[in-house]
């Protein structure tokens, strides 16, 4: 889960880089949003920005991933929507009479989101004319699927996403460090 700290090391971790080139590899079921867009934010940075997803880069990380310059993904790997959870629910969901303090908070995030995903994806899309825009809106802010569902490659690739494959090294690294820590 991408929390503060985790964006913290993330971001130290770049600011010691001494090159134009970053790789990122992501194996993440998301988390807070200021974290993901900070992370986000860095690797724009880059001359060369790589995000390497070998399994899944859920919510925020599905976020960080398409602000990469390079998309890498294995196999079976997926993204998913990064329309904002608030309390477990998605902001969307939020009844407006009985939290309109929370569905107050929930439109902020919602817009801020939407603004942000629309200006990444006309800096990584190759065609982004308004149909493929509102097409590629509609999937990343999850119009027509739950928020955890996956986003596969064949999706990306009818939006006009480029995804390269992921060399399986990447998900070998990924299955050593969860059997560490789990």
């Amino acid at each position: 889960v991408i929390d503060l700290g985790v964006a913290e090391d993330v971001l130290e971790a770049m600011a010691q880089l001494s090159g134009e080139e970053v790789t990122l590899v992501l194996h993440t079921a998301g988390g807070c949003v200021t974290s993901c867009v900070l992370i986000a934010n860095a690797l724009r940075e880059f001359r060369v920005s790589r995000a390497v997803v070998p399994y899944m880069a859920m919510s925020g990380g599905t976020l960080i991933a398409l602000n990469a310059d390079l998309l890498e993904m294995g196999a079976s790997a997926a993204l998913s929507a990064v329309d904002p959870v608030i309390g477990g629910v998605r902001a969307r969901h939020l009844q407006a009479d009985k939290e309109a303090s929370l569905r107050a908070m929930a439109g902020e995030y919602e817009d801020a989101i939407a603004g942000y995903l629309l200006e990444t994806l006309r800096q990584r899309l190759p065609i982004a004319d308004d149909a493929t825009l509102d097409q590629a809106l509609d999937l990343f802010m999850g119009e027509k699927a739950p928020h955890e569902w996956p986003i596969r490659k064949s999706d990306l690739a009818a939006i006009g996403l480029p995804v390269n494959p992921a060399k399986r090294s990447w998900g070998m690294m990924v299955d050593a460090y969860r059997k560490r820590w789990w």
